[in-house]
């Protein structure tokens, strides 16, 4: 099983931390595995809402409504964005929150690169991150500045 949290950062970080995201990897993950009592956890949490910016919960929802409505699999249960690829062969959920958006999968990468391509078409900054598997990327590269 795979599971993503992703973060809609302010262009102006994804543009500074392109190639380093590794960073900002290392800053949710603290923030992730930092309990609420501990006095760090006050600092990152302002950190971390410093470079992302909040979801537009009910404009997404909507936008994914809208691609995937037509597709077989798709089921929504509300909050819950549910893709079922045909033959088992493997399945996605999504579920949209105000500071990031959370996907599960199993199986084949498919339905959740279905996912991932309707919210790389809304916004270029999103960084999705798996804890567990430790990986992370930008779900649409974002193109270096070129100094003339």
């Amino acid at each position: 099983m795979r599971h993503f949290y992703l973060y809609l950062i302010k262009s102006e970080f994804a543009n500074h931390y392109f190639g380093r995201e590794q960073k900002l990897f290392r800053l949710f993950h603290d923030y992730f595995w930092t309990s609420g009592d501990n006095p760090k956890y006050g600092m990152l949490k302002k950190q971390i809402d410093y470079v992302s910016k909040k979801i537009p919960v009910f404009k997404l929802d909507e936008l994914i409504q809208l691609y995937l409505q037509p597709y077989e699999g798709y089921s929504l249960v509300s909050p819950i964005h549910k893709i079922q690829l045909m033959n088992n062969q493997g399945n996605a959920t999504l579920m949209i929150k105000e500071k990031y958006i959370e996907i599960t999968s199993t199986g084949s990468f498919e339905a959740e690169t279905i996912f991932f391509e309707i919210l790389r078409k809304y916004d270029s900054c999103f960084l999705a991150m798996d804890f567990h598997h430790e990986k992370y990327g930008w779900l649409n590269p974002i193109k270096e500045r070129k100094f003339v």
